[in-house]
């Protein structure tokens, strides 16, 4: 089972919210644009979920910033951005840091690799 946050706004294909069993739904108001975002808690059983959620991705906001979801199973963290599926194994430090240097790679900030396991 995959359990993550995902925020709506980053969703260009909403049918992969078909694939989500939500837990909690928040509006969050940022400094970015949009000025509000649906900040979605969910679980998902479905095979080749962060296949599927990588195609459904926006590739950025309209602030410029890269859209990633971090997500994970029982063994491993998932990034998920549009068209990329990086993972490592949960706690593996060496691992993680060779997902956040492709992070940096493919745009998404330094100060937004600051999630949890």
């Amino acid at each position: 089972m995959y359990s993550g946050l995902i925020i709506k706004e980053s969703i260009l294909n909403e049918q992969i919210l078909d694939e989500l069993d939500v837990v909690s739904v928040e509006l969050w108001k940022t400094d970015n644009k949009p000025k509000y975002w649906t900040a979605i808690s969910f679980t998902s059983n479905f095979e080749d979920f962060p296949e599927h959620l990588s195609n459904a991705l926006d590739l950025s906001s309209e602030s410029g910033m890269v859209w990633y979801v971090d997500i994970k199973d029982s063994i491993y963290k998932y990034i998920v951005l549009k068209d990329v599926v990086l993972k490592y194994h949960l706690g593996n430090e060496e691992e993680k840091k060779l997902v956040c240097e492709k992070c940096i790679e493919l745009g998404v900030k330094r100060e937004q690799l600051d999630w949890l396991e």
